[in-house]
């Protein structure tokens, strides 16, 4: 009963797989915090990778990697006394992300929706009178949403997101990222 089952498996991928079209793609970007670690981050870079297939010429479906850094910091020099802060979080996503397109060839806009679990680390330095005091580190994973919008023209890969990733303690983590990458396709027609 097992092989037979196997068997089908692997007959029924076979067949699908004539058309399908696997997805690669990767590329950097520029992260904005919003929420409130816009509070102690000014911005950061943002990095993604994803695998993925074509379910029809109009819908991908991908596992998606997107990493991000946030950094701030506060100098203070007036005389001899001297003050510092410095904030950074880093994230680290991994989600199931769909993607629709509106048009069929050429310049393809398309809206697309990631759902996951997202990782926040978080360090907090502050140092007054030569003193360096570690005020917090964190770590903690939420369930993270990722709206986008953007565009693919050829394998050039563009879309703005919105990362939403919970709390950590009283604090909401979200961003914003500008993407730019590349995302191949092979197999299919």
């Amino acid at each position: 009963m097992k092989k037979l089952l196997l068997f089908a498996a692997v007959a029924v991928l076979g067949f699908t797989s004539a058309n399908a079209q696997v997805r690669l793609g990767f590329g950097v970007g520029y992260a904005m915090p919003s929420g409130d670690i816009a509070d102690f981050t000014d911005g950061g870079v943002a990095a993604h990778f994803e695998l993925g297939y074509a379910v029809t010429e109009d819908i991908d479906v991908s596992i998606l990697y997107h990493g991000e850094f946030l950094a701030g910091g506060d100098v203070t020099i007036a005389g001899q006394e001297t003050s510092a802060s410095y904030g950074a979080i880093a994230l680290g996503s991994f989600m199931l992300n769909g993607r629709y397109y509106f048009t069929k060839e050429g310049f393809r806009p398309y809206g697309s929706l990631g759902l996951g679990m997202t990782s926040v680390g978080s360090v907090e330095i502050e140092s007054d009178n030569d003193s360096l005091d570690e005020a917090g580190a964190d770590s903690e994973s939420n369930f993270s949403f990722r709206p986008a919008l953007g565009f693919k023209y050829g394998v050039l890969n563009m879309n703005v997101a919105y990362l939403s990733a919970g709390k950590v303690g009283d604090a909401s983590v979200a961003d914003i990222t500008i993407n730019l990458g590349l995302l191949f396709s092979f197999g299919g027609k």
